[in-house]
């Protein structure tokens, strides 16, 4: 899976993110910032992230994901 595809999907579930990434391959970390985050427990924001590359670490497309979130 490439960085781009990660962005995409991220971008996808999570419109207006802003997504800065780091690694290659399968093991990636991502920071991640949204409005959307706003009122929300971290546990909260990493699920949305998450969820939006579920299928991929299910599948292993993605082996390894790291996640930081940030609310704007």
């Amino acid at each position: 899976m490439t960085v781009d595809e990660v962005i995409e999907k991220i971008k996808a579930a999570i419109p207006d993110a802003q997504v800065e990434m780091n690694g290659a391959d399968c093991s990636m970390s991502v920071i991640v910032s949204s409005a959307e985050f706003s009122g929300k427990t971290p546990i909260q924001c990493h699920r949305m992230v998450n969820d939006a590359v579920k299928e991929d670490i299910i599948s292993g497309r993605l082996h390894a994901l790291s996640i930081k979130t940030k609310a704007l």
